[in-house]
């Protein structure tokens, strides 16, 4: 119970939606909460009661609560929140003032004011104690951001602030920066399903799955982030190729290693080539502290230091054969030097057919894939979910300086072990 004017019961919401909606009331820290859901799977509704709670229980110093409803469009907002919210302060026995003009609800327990992402540079205001966004993913990333910084300068009214945001996944947008890749203790996703929800009408779901292709069914109706703007380059499935792997001394180390400054990247697995099966249990990136860091020699004290063994087998990328990182030694000596065994051609594969390497590898068959990834490797699991080919091209798309660095160091590895072979047609009789 909220208020002699508002109660809530957990059987009146699914699984998800009570989680999102009572997050605080567990761990009071979670002042960021994110629900990211599939179609149909009720984020409109708990939005709406979770605005009310906010505005029934959330109250600064006099007892008064401010807070912000924000919408992609003012328009999307008078659909989705201002006639559904009249009904619901209706049906729960609480007097409303609602002026279009300022676009501003007034009730006994304070205010609640609109606006839309469109215009982030209008969200102005006093202190707030709660700030809930919808259909976040819908709008620009500058736009989310800007409303998202404002939202958080203004939350300042208690000490029991929150800031939700609900949206269906597009893709690693704003809504994936702030909720997973900046996520912190203040921070809380939800995640919910289409299939979650036993009250959408017959053959809802199977719509879905009729229009929608794989990836697009993971964001609409499972409600994860992949990528739907352009077709990653890699076919990973989290799912699938996801999954703890310890590392096994007995074993020797395979690294793949990609050459760079900025950073300098290896993947470290174990192999089985008669699976054949790779299984990556770790990823280690260096970047250059400046002149006189021999950064491949602190590579290699850095593998061996946490890597404890007596065979490592290093698979670079053939271009970088004569790099030197001394006037002395280059990079291939100090491995050498380090006890490694330096595994590659007198080229490189051409792209498309390391990446076809790759893909093979983590497809595998219908039972299990052939690669196996260890969920502390963040920096692979993130390359190999946003790695782009260039439009209407099967190159890659570098403009992103953080990204393709693991995956590249991956291919290496993969390419040199597990080639594409190509058919041929033998010699022609005539």
């Amino acid at each position: 119970m909220a208020s002699k004017n508002l109660q809530i019961y957990k059987e009146d919401y699914l699984p998800h939606q009570w989680d999102f909606l009572t997050i605080q009331k567990r761990q009071p820290q979670k002042k960021l909460n994110f629900l990211c859901g599939g179609m149909g799977s009720g984020k409109t509704h708990i939005f709406l009661h979770k605005c009310l709670y906010n505005h029934v229980t959330k109250k600064n110093a006099d007892g008064v609560s401010n807070g912000w409803c924000i919408y992609p469009t003012y328009s999307l907002a008078e659909e989705l929140f201002v006639e559904p919210m009249k009904d619901i302060f209706e049906r729960n026995g609480i007097r409303y003032e609602y002026n279009v003009q300022k676009h501003r609800f007034k009730t006994m327990y304070g205010t609640i004011k609109i606006y839309q992402l469109q215009t982030p540079h209008r969200l102005i205001g006093a202190n707030l104690n709660w700030v809930g966004i919808d259909e976040f993913d819908l709008e620009s990333w500058k736009n989310c951001e800007i409303a998202y910084k404002k939202a958080i300068g203004r939350l300042r009214g208690s000490d029991d602030t929150e800031l939700f945001i609900v949206s269906t996944p597009e893709g690693f947008s704003y809504l994936h920066h702030i909720a997973v890749e900046k996520a912190n203790d203040q921070t809380y996703l939800v995640k919910g399903k289409t299939t979650d929800n036993p009250f959408l009408p017959d053959g809802y779901v199977d719509l879905l799955e009729t229009n929608y292709d794989s990836r697009m069914l993971q964001a609409y109706r499972d409600g994860e982030f992949v990528n739907i703007q352009n077709q990653s380059t890699y076919l990973f499935d989290r799912s699938r190729n996801v999954k703890k792997c310890e590392y096994d001394r007995s074993q020797p180390i395979h690294i793949g290693i990609d050459f760079n400054v900025h950073p300098f990247c290896c993947v470290l697995a174990h192999v089985y080539p008669y699976s054949p099966k790779v299984q990556v249990f770790d990823t280690i990136s260096l970047s250059h502290q400046g002149q006189g860091d021999l950064l491949t020699q602190r590579m290699a004290d850095t593998i061996k230091a946490k890597y404890p063994n007596e065979n490592y087998i290093i698979y670079p990328d053939a271009s970088s054969r004569q790099r030197a990182t001394s006037s002395a030694f280059s990079d291939f000596d100090i491995l050498k030097m380090n006890g490694f065994q330096i595994r590659m051609g007198n080229k490189n594969p051409l792209v498309i057919n390391r990446v076809n390497s790759v893909n093979s590898m983590l497809e595998g068959n219908q039972l299990e894939p052939n690669i196996i990834i260890d969920p502390r490797c963040q920096d692979l699991i993130n390359d190999l979910l946003k790695v782009v080919n260039k439009p209407n091209t099967r190159v890659l798309d570098k403009s992103n300086t953080k990204l393709t660095h693991s995956s590249d160091a991956l291919g290496y590895l993969v390419s040199y072990l597990f080639p594409i072979v190509k058919p041929t047609l033998g010699a022609i009789q005539r």
